[in-house]
């Protein structure tokens, strides 16, 4: 019948020196290696949790910030300082704006001054990009290479126990070189496991994080061209303002005097000369007789 006495024992009074001295040099320079591996992958697993943390304390704080600003364009970051991702695009951008700045007077110098800015954007992003995946493809490597390397010393202890036996081996013999060659896959399987899960979940965060940045770059090409038009209808109120008014190239109309209503305007008669009197003769006049 079957019992928990029958069941073989989980625990062992040999420690793990002794599953070590039966191990010989490759697989104990093997097991280095692997306990070495795990350090390093709790180490940058720790330290990339930390990074991603403090870049998005930084972003919101600075995005939050930027909010305040009157204009974007008006910004100037040093180079020597050490700047957030966000921090940085509006650093690039506002570069790229600089070549142009006071030349915009029509939508044709939007564009071009647009077409920079975007460029310098796209440069940032992709250059923020290989920072946000800084440790991940050493975490990748921890994830893929640990089983192999440990099935290397698995293998090659395997291998030597194997050919070391003669024709009146024992389970007793063969027992020792199969444990110690077995201690590699598990220190493979320990570095493998924890960076498995930690690679997936920072992972998620760096791509949710390029997302955020993705978003944030074109809500700050949208503010940048906003406020160039702004600039641009500024610049064409002014000079407006400041030309001369226009003269007029028609000559002026004459002065007609006013003449009363329903009667035609009276045109100018041509002068005359007057005649000279003539004379009557006074015979011819009837009844000149009677009167003298």
């Amino acid at each position: 019948m079957f019992s928990l006495a029958t069941l073989p024992l989980l625990a062992s009074d040999r420690g793990a020196m002794w599953f070590y001295e039966q191990m010989d040099g490759p697989g104990r320079a093997i097991a280095a290696i692997l306990l070495v591996c795990s350090f390093i992958g709790w180490g940058a697993m720790i330290q990339k949790w930390s990074d991603i943390q403090e870049i998005r304390r930084r972003n919101h704080a600075f995005e939050r910030r930027l909010r305040d600003e009157s204009a974007v364009t008006a910004l100037n970051f040093p180079r020597s300082a050490a700047l957030s991702p966000y921090e940085f695009l509006v650093a690039e951008s506002t570069t790229a704006y600089q070549r142009h700045r006071g030349k915009m007077g029509s939508r044709q110098d939007i564009a071009l001054c647009m077409g920079h800015v975007e460029n310098a954007i796209q440069r940032g992003i992709s250059r923020t990009l290989v920072k946000y995946e800084e440790k991940m493809v050493l975490l990748s490597s921890l994830v893929s290479g640990g089983p192999f390397l440990g099935l290397l010393g698995t293998v090659w202890g395997v291998m030597i126990t194997f050919g070391a036996l003669t024709d009146k081996a024992t389970i007793s013999m063969l027992a020792p070189g199969v444990s110690g060659a077995l201690v590699t896959t598990t220190l493979g399987l320990i570095v493998a496991i924890p960076a498995t899960f930690g690679y997936n979940y920072l992972l998620t965060q760096v791509k949710i994080m390029t997302t955020e940045l993705e978003n944030y770059a074109s809500s700050l090409a949208d503010r940048i061209e906003l406020e160039l038009e702004a600039e641009v209808r500024r610049n064409l109120e002014a000079t407006r303002a400041s030309a001369p008014a226009p003269l007029s190239a028609q000559p002026p109309i004459p002065q007609v005097p006013h003449s009363p209503v329903g009667s035609a305007p009276s045109s100018p008669s041509p002068q005359v000369p007057p005649s000279p009197p003539t004379s009557i003769p006074t015979d011819t006049i009837p009844g000149w007789e009677d009167a003298r």
